[in-house]
């Protein structure tokens, strides 16, 4: 059995002896075995006519691939177990290929967690490669070389920009165009009027929301406040009217790869390749009692669902521990457009695996932190809605209305397990009560001068968020285009406690993808390349065609400016293009950097 990360094969081994298995040797691929070559046309690997791809065993998996070979050559069977995705599915297709694997000699098996049911029931079915899957990801792969390799030399020479990615690029532009918007925010000044007023020695205070003609939250000057002022002045304030309503918080849906993403930021401080780190070592299995246990399903989903054979086991973990008035059940949501299906929510795989069970047998603080908001998010997920009780007061001054608000928990239903200390709460208690006609005493108006505020700068969550709604990238993507916003080799972005700043040259690059390669950074086409790859794995389209059509609009735009000729390099055998430079236009190689020859330009 071929899984991909060493870590696994501790567990899964241990697994399958338990199961009764005792003939299947474990061993790891570690990720990836394969690569694009850098090779041909524009030293893409990759024909523009055809498509056909090089694809090479990577160079840093020589050793693997020759222990791997002789391993199969040893065995009667082998069984392809890497991760339940495209990219999972991308390794086993690279395996069987480079391992000169036979067809009658091999299963493909998929699990969601690291489990002995899951693995049993995935022995128990085992299929063939699914070659939709794999031309999909291949098509990613080519897409993403096809583009770092055309424009990047072409950003290099116009911009000194080090690379352009299709997603990373994407993401840079939501970046600079915030800081644009911010850059060019003019703020307003405002005032708002409050009623300050006692009783029985509590203070409280009352909003100006308007007269009996019109609503108003903000008035525009400190003039329009001492109008209100004048007109109330020497009158009373009267309780007016009373409502009491009660409000529903339903519970958080259970964690996708994105939402876990931006609460482990929010809630813990944690980057996003961190959290994704820890995410994976709970999942692949850390040693508990003498046993590797895996603690979590699959962390690489967009399906926020809950196994069909998981919510008994909560619906009697909740009703045990907290009452049977606590449990609501799983609430289903529309799901979003292009979900991959298959997966299910990162959730536990085992309940009696608490949060203090993992305490006293790991170390690693941030682990057990990762660990517990899983825990409690998925518990929270399936529990009852909290209950507010909401209270208005109306105040009226003759023809000014003024109102007071409180709010108060009757049930806290899932915020009983999850709740942390940086929750925006609106509750506002007010242990007074007011009736109808009732007067007020010891009042006074105060009139507070505010700005409207230009946007916040992106977070790294909230930029995820932003990436999950728009459909750029994947949530597996989502880590590595942070990396490389942040990468500080490339420069494009600063981080000043926590929100991402774009450089001088980030913003140069965005402005000149924007008038030259627009269609790249644009966030509506970056979803539909999205979606076209879905449709690639559903077999629905030719990944060839998709291709050609991309990659003609490429080479067009790129050859308004920086021309193509018909020579190539005397070096490296890769086409030379014209290229401009403070010195004059020039023949440089398309494969620059990694050649650097370039001839004078001949009239």
């Amino acid at each position: 059995m071929i899984v991909e990360s060493p870590n696994k094969t501790k567990t899964i081994s241990q697994i399958l002896k338990e199961l009764g298995y005792t003939n299947i040797v474990v061993k790891a691929s570690v990720g990836h075995i394969s690569r694009i070559n850098d090779s041909g046309d524009f030293n893409m690997g990759i024909d523009p006519k055809t498509f056909d791809t090089d694809f090479r065993v990577s160079p840093d998996k020589t050793d693997i691939v020759k222990q791997l070979k002789e391993q199969v050559k040893l065995a009667d069977k082998v069984i392809l177990a890497t991760d339940p995705d495209r990219e999972g599915e991308a390794i086993s297709w690279s395996l069987r290929k480079f391992l000169n694997i036979p067809e009658n000699k091999y299963e493909r098996i998929t699990y969601h967690e690291i489990t002995k049911e899951a693995i049993r029931k995935a022995l128990d079915n085992p299929r063939k490669i699914d070659e939709d899957l794999v031309v999909a990801a291949h098509t990613r792969s080519r897409l993403d070389k096809i583009v770092g390799y055309r424009l990047s030399p072409v950003a290099m020479t116009l911009t000194k920009a080090r690379s352009v990615g299709r997603c990373q690029s994407a993401g840079l532009k939501l970046v600079v165009d915030r800081e644009k918007e911010i850059t060019n925010f003019k703020p307003e000044s405002y005032f708002e009027l409050y009623l300050n007023f006692e009783k029985n020695g509590n203070k409280f205070k009352a909003k100006y929301i308007g007269d009996d003609k019109r609503d108003v939250t903000k008035l525009k000057s400190k003039k329009e406040c001492d109008k209100v002022a004048a007109e109330c002045k020497g009158k009373n304030y009267i309780i007016s009217d009373v409502t009491t309503k009660e409000l529903s918080q339903n519970a958080p849906s259970p964690f996708t790869t994105s939402t876990f993403q931006q609460e482990v930021s929010s809630k813990l401080g944690l980057g996003v390749n961190e959290a994704m780190m820890y995410a994976q070592k709970l999942f692949e299995g850390v040693d508990i009692g003498g046993k590797h246990q895996a603690l979590i399903t699959y962390i690489r989903t967009d399906d926020a669902d809950i196994a069909p054979e998981f919510l008994p086991v909560l619906q009697k973990y909740i009703e045990n521990k907290y009452g049977r008035k606590f449990y609501s059940g799983l609430k289903q949501k529309k799901k979003k457009e292009n979900v991959q299906g298959g997966h299910e929510c990162i959730r536990p795989v085992d309940l009696n695996i608490t949060t203090d069970a993992v305490k006293k047998l790991v170390k690693d603080e941030n682990l057990i932190k990762v660990y517990d908001i899983i825990y409690k998010r998925t518990v929270a997920s399936v529990m009852s809605a909290r209950k507010i009780s909401d209270t208005q007061y109306t105040i009226i001054n003759v023809k000014n209305r003024f109102s007071l608000s409180s709010k108060e928990e009757l049930f806290p239903g899932w915020k009983l397990v999850y709740s942390y200390s940086d929750d925006k709460e609106d509750d506002v208690i007010i242990k007074e009560s007011f009736k109808v006609g009732e007067k007020l005493l010891k009042t006074q108006l105060e009139a507070l001068e505010k700005s409207t505020q230009p946007p916040l700068r992106y977070t790294e969550a909230s930029l995820i968020k932003t990436l999950d709604k728009l459909g750029i990238g994947r949530p597996s993507t989502y880590g590595t285009i942070i990396s490389t916003l942040l990468d500080t080799k490339r420069g494009y972005c600063t981080v000043e406690g926590k929100k991402l700043t774009p450089t001088v040259l980030g913003i140069t690059l965005v402005d000149f993808l924007d008038k030259n390669f627009s269609e790249i950074v644009n966030s509506s086409y970056s979803a539909n390349l999205e979606k076209s790859l879905d449709k690639i794995a559903a077999g629905d389209l030719k990944d060839v065609d998709f291709l050609k059509d991309f990659y003609s609009k490429l080479d067009k735009d790129i050859n308004k400016i920086m021309p193509s000729t018909n020579k190539v390099c005397p070096e490296c055998g890769s086409p030379l293009v014209v290229r401009k430079s403070k010195y004059g236009t020039f023949l440089g190689c398309s494969n620059y950097p990694k050649c650097r020859h370039v001839e004078r330009l001949k009239n």
